[in-house]
């Protein structure tokens, strides 16, 4: 595993199918395949007597998708096969992520519409040795594939993958607050239907363990729309005013989350949506380590 975000994600998928969990369960499975954004998932829980119990659990297919954008590396693409196995008790798991395949990775009787391939090799460039012929072979006529220039993904250029504008202002039309058994998640997004220029602010209401205290993620995380940055922390001040919130990033925090060290965003909401974000950002942003909380607040 190549990050401290793709940890994260794995234990999340660990709560989620253990929440859904039948009664007597000793062990369970998941086995992710995905291209683009298709994908299938079995999910299979070892009982006490030796049988066997596949359930489908909600919740699983964005954690799934952040979790490729995690593992993505550039020219090498990430996985197409994501197998991980819990326990019932602590955080532990097991893990195979496997990013080249000889046949593709779908059963037989799985028809892969041919746009998941499209969707992959644009969203995850790879060197073309390492495209499986399966991927060629089922590439839709008339449509070229992804052209990569290599010379610019050396250490002086730039990096390969979706390529994000760093974001200076935006306009927000839509606020909400999602309050989950061990998550706060605030999102705030450029169109009402939460497309567009977004970000998301999280707090764990868990008390942090060795697991999270040690890459620096017990305090609360921010999320650029469909993965375009992550940054734990970061915020050292914070403001609305005049309909408008201002938010200012350390130098880190604002190169992971690819934005200017300052973000104003024009709040085109009502009023109880401004009181929402208010709210919200005074309980997120003073979660977690002190010394990540904002020097000044002002909401």
């Amino acid at each position: 595993m190549s990050s401290d975000r793709a940890h994260e994600l794995c234990i999340k998928i660990g709560r989620a199918v253990k929440v859904d969990a039948p009664d007597g369960w000793q062990h369970v499975d998941v086995h992710r395949c995905q291209l683009g954004t298709f994908s299938t998932t079995v999910i299979t829980y070892q009982m006490a007597d030796g049988s066997r119990q596949i359930r489908h659990v909600e919740g699983l297919d964005d954690l799934f998708r952040q979790l490729k954008m995690a593992e993505y590396k550039p020219n090498e693409g990430t996985w197409f096969v994501c197998q991980l196995d819990y326990g019932p008790r602590g955080k532990s798991y097991n893990s195979m992520m496997r990013t080249f395949e000889v046949e593709s990775p779908f059963a037989q009787d799985v028809e892969v519409p041919t746009s998941a391939y499209v969707e992959e090799l644009t969203m995850f460039p790879r060197k073309p040795a390492l495209t499986p012929p399966w991927m060629t072979a089922a590439w839709p006529e008339g449509v070229s594939l992804p052209e990569i220039d290599f010379a610019s993904a050396s250490p002086v250029g730039r990096e390969l993958g979706p390529a994000w504008p760093l974001l200076g202002t935006m306009v927000v039309r839509t606020v909400g607050r999602d309050d989950e058994p061990e998550l706060i998640v605030l999102g705030m997004a450029e169109h009402e239907d939460g497309t567009g220029n977004a970000l998301i602010f999280m707090m764990s209401t868990e008390e942090s363990d060795e697991q999270e205290t040690g890459p620096d993620m017990d305090t609360y995380c921010i999320v650029r729309e469909d993965q375009a940055g992550t940054a734990y922390g970061g915020v050292t001040h914070c403001e609305i005013a005049s309909g408008r919130l201002t938010l200012h990033f350390t130098e880190e925090a604002a190169k992971e989350l690819h934005v200017e060290p300052i973000v104003r965003v024009d709040l085109q909401v009502d009023d109880d949506s401004v009181e929402l974000l208010r709210s919200s950002l005074r309980e997120i942003l003073l979660s977690g380590r002190h010394d990540q909380h904002p020097h000044r607040m002002h909401l």
